[in-house]
């Protein structure tokens, strides 16, 4: 039997097995993988390739002797030189970082299209409520609007009113006629002149209606209407005019006596009395 024979150049097919990789491939695998960067985390079928491949690529660089088959030849072995070991090195570590690459950015591509697709829907929905919220905020907006403009009116004619009411009682008194001559108030004799009206005219203090005004004189008694204020009135003649004694409502022990003047109201002068 006839011993195998080398081949002539056995590095020359080696080398011709194991050429180089291209610049332009080289460059673009690298480019793949700086742009492959972020914050995603590595699937895990990737993180075992990885792992697969340098347990392989530690095997290779510990073994010592490495060989490969002769292309023509199986059963020749040919020894690969240190370059060979190199470039089939380079040529895995860059093959599995691509196949890393590629399967995080798909993994991304996948996230992020139902990160997109959920958004999109909630935009959409969120688009489509839109206009049901706005008009029922508007129609509520519109109620709120309509009952806040009842509510002031409803006040504002509450508060006319409360205050229309009690000018109207001031300026027109309720009017009780007496048959008793009309009562004299002397200036020079004031307090004796207001004591004696207080006693003689004012009802008693039980019936006595302080809350509005109430004008007590003869019937031929003439006196242009004012606002005289609430209390009990007497209609009189002071220094020979026609004027009015405005008793009013007691504060414990004393009571005011004020004499207004017909037509404009003006206090002519004015005593603190005991109450009777």
């Amino acid at each position: 039997m006839t011993d195998p024979t080398e081949p002539d150049a056995p590095a020359d097919a080696a080398d011709a097995g194991d050429a180089p990789l291209d610049p332009q491939v080289e460059a673009a695998v690298r480019r793949t993988l700086a742009a492959a960067g972020g914050p995603e985390p590595m699937p895990a079928e990737v993180t075992a390739r990885l792992d697969g491949v340098i347990e392989e690529l530690v095997a290779d660089r510990s073994a010592s002797g490495a060989t490969v088959s002769h292309p023509e030849n199986p059963g020749i072995v040919v020894p690969l030189d240190a370059a060979a070991r190199r470039r089939r090195v380079r040529v895995r570590v860059l093959l599995g970082a691509a196949a890393a690459v590629v399967a995080v950015a798909a993994g991304a591509g996948i996230v992020n299209n139902d990160r997109q697709g959920d958004g999109s829907d909630a935009a959409t929905a969120s688009s489509d409520e839109a206009p049901a919220r706005d008009a029922a905020g508007s129609a509520a907006d519109d109620d709120a609007l309509g009952e806040a403009q009842d509510f002031v009116s409803g006040n504002a004619e509450k508060d006319a009113s409360a205050t229309a009411a009690p000018e109207a009682s001031s300026a027109t008194p309720r009017r009780v006629v007496t048959e008793e001559q009309l009562r004299r108030v002397r200036p020079d004799h004031l307090r004796e002149d207001l004591v004696a009206l207080q006693h003689y005219s004012l009802p008693h203090p039980a019936a006595a209606d302080y809350g509005r005004a109430t004008l007590t004189a003869p019937a031929d008694f003439m006196c242009e209407t004012a606002d005289f204020g609430s209390g009990y009135l007497v209609g009189v003649l002071y220094d020979g005019k026609p004027a009015v004694v405005a008793f009013r409502e007691p504060v414990g022990s004393n009571q005011a006596a004020e004499v207004l003047a017909c037509g404009t109201g003006d206090v002519l002068h004015s005593m603190i009395l005991a109450a009777s």
